[in-house]
């Protein structure tokens, strides 16, 4: 699997949060890619989709590791990219908004 946005941010994030997703196995990865494109999702939903359509066996399990890590948090109901990982997106929208002529 192509890890389109974990390869974008790459450039934005520290050696250590770098180390820390190197660190990841494939099925986690995944998960945090899901995260990235969707930011926060119901978590019914999230186990869900992460089993039908990425096949994740256990994704209860693995956003609990993402959560422990410190790369996703659990809302109300829901579970969240983790804040440091949103800023880092607003960084990359800002930036492509700087690059575009608007003329």
């Amino acid at each position: 699997m192509e890890y389109k946005m974990l390869n974008k941010i790459r450039e934005f994030l520290d050696e250590k949060l770098i180390k820390l997703i190197d660190g990841l196995n494939p099925e986690e990865k995944k998960v945090l890619e899901y995260f990235l494109q969707n930011i926060s999702v119901g978590s019914i939903i999230a186990q869900r989709e992460l089993k039908a359509f990425y096949g994740i066996e256990n994704p209860k399990d693995i956003i609990r590791k993402l959560i422990d890590l410190g790369l996703l948090e659990q809302g109300y109901g829901c579970y969240n990219l983790a804040k440091r990982l949103r800023e880092i997106l607003v960084k990359i929208i800002i930036k492509q908004i700087k690059g575009k002529s608007y003329s």
